[in-house]
């Protein structure tokens, strides 16, 4: 079954769009499901703290799932120098390297405030 990714948002960030589901086309390619839940636009959060926005697409052929999935990590807004741009054509890798990029900009957030400790 199809459904949004289950992907546990840190308290300090803020999401602007999520629309990220399950579909891996590596393993299941349908045209009319690719055309559904893959585009440019699958999800962007921010952490405001930090100046960091995050933003997960799918870039490629939809019709025939050859392509992969992006983050870009933008850094004070400047989207024509991405901070780092993680690739993969796998749903389930790429939502790992998220969690991981999520885990990784909370913790600066909690240890830079000294209020937390």
């Amino acid at each position: 079954m199809i459904r949004i990714q289950e992907i546990n948002f840190p308290l300090d960030c803020r999401i602007i769009n999520n629309d990220f589901h399950n579909y891996d086309p590596v393993n299941s390619c349908n045209e009319v499901d690719s055309l559904k839940y893959l585009n440019e636009d699958l999800l962007q959060c921010s952490f405001p703290e930090e100046d960091m926005i995050i933003d997960l697409g799918w870039y490629g052929d939809v019709t025939s799932s050859q392509g992969e999935f992006r983050i870009y990590l933008i850094k004070n807004e400047n989207w024509d120098i991405p901070f780092n741009i993680i690739y993969s054509k796998s749903a389930e890798e790429i939502k790992n390297l998220l969690i991981k990029i999520l885990e990784y900009y909370t913790r600066i957030v909690f240890k830079a405030d000294p209020n937390n400790l």
